[in-house]
């Protein structure tokens, strides 16, 4: 186990056959038993807040905020002004579609930013290997 700043980098196996990962002391995949693995996996990559989960939980609050506020105004449509009941059914659905479409956008930015963080910290384990040996 290797220990850098806030990351600790062990050696995993990663069976290419069905993506399993699990210590280089198995002799076989435990999942499906292949023999077929490689590579280095983070085993804990960050120590500090991840800011993919708060992006995460941003998007889950948007998105109940935005239901919530479409079913309050959905609830006040009993006017016997119907210009007005439109006015509000149209903002109630306009409240729900723009929460849904940023609520997309912070899950999609959540899962870029996991999928960076991840292949960093893989280079730089490899590096790290690679001047390992070479030295």
């Amino acid at each position: 186990m290797k220990v850098q700043g806030d990351v600790i980098i062990r050696k995993m196996l990663h069976c290419e056959k069905c993506g399993e990962v699990f210590p280089n002391e198995f002799e076989r995949c435990p999942k499906c038993k292949g023999t077929r693995f490689s590579g280095y996996t983070v085993v804990n990559p960050v120590a500090r807040l991840p800011v993919e989960s708060i992006l995460r939980v941003m998007a889950h609050l948007t998105w109940m905020l935005g239901t919530a506020g479409c079913l309050a105004l959905l609830w006040q449509t009993d006017s016997p002004d119907v210009d007005h009941n439109m006015l509000l059914l149209v903002a109630g659905f306009g409240v729900l579609v723009a929460s849904v479409f940023i609520s997309v956008t912070l899950f999609g930015m959540s899962e870029m930013l996991r999928r960076i963080v991840r292949i960093q910290l893989r280079l730089r384990a490899m590096f790290e290997d690679q001047q390992a040996q070479g030295n």
